[in-house]
Order: C-alpha cells, then structure tokens, then sequence
C-alpha cells in the first residue's frame, strides 16, 4: 500500500506538466510571417479552373470587358457586385487577321453566358503560368480560404493613415489611431477591382476595415498585399533600443526633434525624395513627404521640421 501512495503523490505532482506537454504547441513549425501563413494561396491559371468554379463579380456592372453571347441579355441595370458567376469553358475567337485568340466563359448568376476576351493566342490555354488580368472577378475559394486562414486570429497592423477604414470615425469625427497594435481579423469577404479582399478587424473597441491582395498578386498589382498590412509578431520587440515614450509618438505616426532617422522612418514611412549634403558641423540630409511635408537631419537625428 505504501508503493501505490508513493506513485500516487508522484503522479499529482507530475500530472500538471504531463497536461502541459501535452496541451502545448508545437513552435518549430509554426509560420513567422504573414507570407509564410499564406504560402500556397495563390491565383491559379485557368487552365487549372473548373467547370461551374464560382468567382464573385468585383464591380456594380459588367462593363464592357465582359461581352455577352446574347447583347439583348445584358442588364445596365442591374447590381452585380457581390454576385457569385461560375466558370464554365474556354472558347476561341477569330480575330480579323484570323488568328485564333482565347476567350474565357463564365455563366452569370440569371445564367446567362458572357465571354471574356484574354486577347492571348489558344495556345495559352495551356500555360500554367499565365492568369488573366480578370480585376472584375475574384475565384470565391481564394477569399474562403484566405479567411479560414487569418480569421479570429491575432497580429499586429502596420498603418494608421487612410488606407483603414474606422466607421465610427464618419459619426464621431476623425481621430488618431494607433498602429503597431494587436487586432483581431473578424472576417474576409469580398473588396474591389483593385483590392479583391476586404479585412473586418477589431482593434480594442474599436472596429476597423482595409483593401488588400494576396502578396504576389500581379492581377492586382495596384493594391497593398496582406503581407505588407499584418505582422505576426510585435514590432516593437525589433527595435529594442527605442523608449517607450518615442514608440508611443511612432504608434502615432508623429515626429519630434532629435528622433533618430529610423525611427522617423518607422513614423512616417520612407520618404519620397531624399537630398543629402555635407555642411561644417556634419551630414545633412532633407527628406520630401507628400502634401509638401520636409524634414531635416543633422548626423542622422532630425533637426527640423517644415513645410515647403
């Protein structure tokens, strides 16, 4: 009896980092990067498309990059943005030197046929490496999975400047908010021509929204890709030598004098235009902003602050 309540006590007292071990995650394997999580989410070509694959429609109209099999078919009515269209086949189309070029054919969601003109010979049809420059429509399983990714999970925004949308901001008035932050992506659905995906996230109590695209994106190569919005890990645990009263005007995005050239960089961003020279107490360097913003360093610390 006295052998069983030895094992007894030792089992307590080890059972606690047994669950532990257990219940812990693995870490070597884990993504460090918002590229890496994304790895392998990408557009695929359309030789790779499938019959009935369901894309959503981009844009309020057809426009004209789409052509319908039947004109009296088209609405210029109609809403179409949010409307889920499917894939149907690639077809041919002589052109008026009669060389035939790859047409691409979806069903809209009244089921009509429309045609998009690639302008590329049929011989694409086969190229895996070719994706139509289609900003009008977005594969639906890109957005799905792209969600299922980043969803309920928790990184650390990179901007504060009007490329993020607060609602509350048109009932309250504009305020600042903060960047290199922890939020919560709520949900990925569908953007714009320029930005197929639109990112729900939650910051505190505040509620929040961006346009982005996947990195490597060349349909969409006018947007900002996720990876260049989202860390996974804290920014600030890279720039350990910054004072937390400096990070809080970075968060910001705002200046002072004496801030040293990175950190400025990290506030503002990179500049448009740098002019460097050597004058009698060290380097100087002048750095251009947009809305005419000019900033001077004096040996890498920022002396002056102005407005052309």
């Amino acid at each position: 009896m006295k052998k069983f309540g030895y094992i007894f006590i030792i089992s307590l007292i080890l059972l606690p980092s047994l669950l532990s071990a257990r219940t812990r995650k693995p870490t070597g394997n884990e993504p460090q990067t918002v590229a890496e999580l994304l790895e392998g989410i990408s557009l695929a070509s359309p030789s790779q498309w499938y019959q009935g694959m369901p894309f959503i429609f981009l844009n309020e109209r057809v426009g004209l990059s789409m052509t319908a099999e039947v004109p009296s078919e088209v609405s210029d009515t109609t809403n179409m943005q949010g409307t889920r269209w499917f894939y149907d086949s690639m077809v041919s189309e002589e052109d008026w030197m009669g060389q035939q070029l790859l047409q691409l054919r979806f069903i809209s969601p009244e089921g009509h046929a429309y045609r998009y003109s690639t302008g590329r010979p049929m011989s694409a049809m086969a190229d895996t490496t070719y994706h139509p420059a289609l900003a009008i429509m977005y594969p639906e399983e890109l957005i799905c999975e792209t969600d299922s990714l980043l969803r309920a999970r928790t990184f650390y925004i990179l901007y504060n400047d009007d490329r993020i949308f607060y609602p509350a901001d048109s009932l309250v008035g504009m305020k600042a908010h903060q960047k290199f932050v922890p939020i919560r992506i709520d949900s990925i659905t569908y953007g714009t021509e320029t930005a197929p995906l639109r990112v729900a996230f939650t910051k505190g109590d505040e509620k929040g929204y961006f346009f982005a695209s996947l990195p490597g994106s060349r349909q969409n190569a006018t947007s900002t890709p996720l990876t260049r919005y989202l860390s996974i890990t804290d920014p600030y645990d890279q720039h350990p030598d910054i004072t937390p009263e400096i990070w809080s005007k970075i968060q910001l995005s705002q200046v002072q004098p004496d801030m040293t050239s990175e950190e400025v960089r990290l506030s503002w961003g990179r500049p448009s235009r740098v002019e460097r020279g050597a004058a009698r107490n060290g380097v100087v360097e002048i750095w251009y902003y947009s809305n005419n913003r000019i900033l001077q360093f004096w040996d890498g610390r920022l002396n002056k602050i102005g407005i052309l």
